[in-house]
């Protein structure tokens, strides 16, 4: 059990932080952050921010472990109703409808996945885990053209100016 502390933080912080903590494993691979074309209030949630930068990390390093050295992972948030939706897209091999829900399982590992791909099969279940523990989830899609775009969502709350 891990203590879950919901505050008001903003999007924009999270990802930031996450870019942060990513930077030195991402060596010569690019994280590109997509704005969205709005003047709008900031998008703010109420979520714990050490749990979700936690999550947020994971599904970064999970983009960056099997993305294209020369491709850069995509990072995004957008409101979706009530919930808040970082996007993390890739342009990897994907992942085969059939293993889809598995990759959420501790340790999995999809076949033809390299045994030197590193890591231990966790980032995504811990990631998934930790949304969940906050009333929200982590989902996965084929991204249109090959690769992956696993979102997490969290609680979004309006910010009075």
């Amino acid at each position: 059990a891990m203590p879950i502390r919901m505050e008001l933080n903003t999007a924009e912080d999270l990802i930031g932080a996450a870019v942060q903590r990513v930077a030195g494993a991402a060596g010569s691979q690019r994280i590109v952050i997509l704005r969205p074309d709005t003047d709008h209030e900031p998008l703010a949630g109420e979520f714990d921010f050490v749990q979700s930068l936690r999550a947020l990390v994971n599904l970064v390093e999970n983009a960056l472990k099997y993305s294209p050295p020369d491709i850069p992972v995509e990072l995004s948030a957008v409101r979706v109703g009530s919930q808040l939706e970082f996007r993390v897209a890739d342009r990897g091999p994907g992942v085969a409808a059939s293993e889809r829900e598995r990759v959420f399982e501790p340790f999995y590992r999809a076949p033809g996945v390299s045994a030197d791909a590193g890591g231990a099969g966790l980032g995504l279940a811990i990631a998934s885990r930790l949304a969940t523990e906050q009333g929200g989830a982590v989902r996965h899609e084929a991204r249109d053209g090959g690769g992956s775009v696993f979102t997490l969502s969290l609680r979004a709350t309006d910010v009075l100016l």
